[in-house]
């Protein structure tokens, strides 16, 4: 019997949070589990808020999370994984990228970013189970910028208790991306598998 595995995946439209939801769907019911999810988009699709709820089990009911509940969270984008902190359980765990995105009209003040970036940092710092990595910087180094989501995938892959192995990932990601996309992507999986190996 596998336990209910509740998680949250947050970003902004654009982001590729579906498509990580995508894989973990395919991963899973390759295993032989269901999975019972919910999305919710913002306004604006592309560049507003996302979040997706997941559950993974065999007995499995709503697919929502309540607060405080979720075992661990994926965030693409720093503040929106502040606006779904609260929906991990304590002792859960928060991987979260660095990146954090501004309205255009804050590129013209570094200074007022920079200090809303640190107070984000300071707030998710409370939490004491997170891990930070710069994954952005990662996904470029794997040659392609749009696989910040699957960096962060392979992060996932290393909690302990997750219900689904690097293998098991990798065989859906084989799937879900593109052929002329998949070495890319193969290469962010390993980049944030070894960046988060030994912090988790």
């Amino acid at each position: 019997m596998v336990d209910t595995y509740q998680m949250v995946i947050c970003g902004v439209g654009g982001q590729g949070i579906l498509t990580i939801s995508d894989i973990l769907t395919i991963a899973a019911q390759t295993k032989g589990l269901h999975v019972l999810g919910s999305e919710v988009h913002g306004m604006a699709q592309k560049g507003g808020s996302v979040v997706t709820n997941l559950k993974i089990g065999e007995e499995l009911n709503s697919p929502t999370i309540p607060v405080g509940t979720g075992k661990v969270l994926v965030g693409l984008e720093q503040n929106e994984t502040l606006r779904y902190i609260k929906y991990v359980k304590p002792g859960g765990t928060v991987i979260t990228s660095e990146t954090v995105l501004f309205p255009i009209s804050w590129k013209k003040d570094k200074a007022a970013a920079d200090k809303a970036r640190e107070k984000i940092r300071e707030d998710l710092d409370k939490f004491e189970a997170r891990v930070y990595f710069d994954a952005e910087g990662l996904a470029n180094e794997a040659g392609l910028s749009l696989a910040q989501n699957t960096v962060l995938l392979g992060a996932l892959s290393q909690v302990e208790g997750f219900p689904i192995t690097e293998d098991e990932l990798r065989d859906a990601l084989k799937i879900r991306v593109p052929a002329k996309y998949l070495d890319s992507n193969l290469r962010a999986f390993e980049l944030g598998k070894n960046a988060v190996k030994k912090n988790i």
